[in-house]
């Protein structure tokens, strides 16, 4: 009897450890952040770098808004075999220096990696339009 009950147990305690890891190994899973937040991530540690690099586009802006919930990658290229670029892209809006907005597009990142970025390679703006229309500002 005393046999019976210690293999049960010993079942019982193996069963939970087994149980057990299995849990804990899907709360470390769920704690890690996704891929998108790494991006998200990345970028804002280069935000003022991005900046930057936008203010030069013209000297009306004095500053920029990143919509980081529009952030995506994707792969740019031109058709040939060897592929493109796995870049980052996300909505902007420049603001000048009256805190007036004008403009909003599109700006593209190029990172060293792009599921663990560590540097940023090249940057650009997309279908931006610097001739703001509403006169000199």
């Amino acid at each position: 009897m005393n046999k019976k009950r210690a293999v049960k147990l010993s079942i019982l305690t193996g069963i939970i450890l087994i149980l057990g890891t299995i849990g804990m190994l899907g709360v470390k899973k769920m704690t890690e952040p996704t891929e998108k937040e790494k991006q998200i991530a990345f970028l804002k540690k280069h935000e003022n770098e991005m900046t930057d690099f936008i203010k030069t586009q013209d000297d009306k802006i004095s500053k920029v808004d990143y919509d980081w919930s529009t952030l995506h990658d994707e792969v740019v290229g031109n058709g040939l075999p060897q592929g493109g670029d796995h870049i980052l892209t996300l909505r902007i809006k420049v603001i000048d220096y009256n805190d007036t907005d004008i403009n909003s597009f599109g700006f593209a990142i190029i990172p060293d990696n792009i599921n663990a970025p560590v540097k940023i390679i090249d940057m650009y703006t997309i279908n931006a339009d610097y001739n703001y229309s509403k006169g000199d500002i």
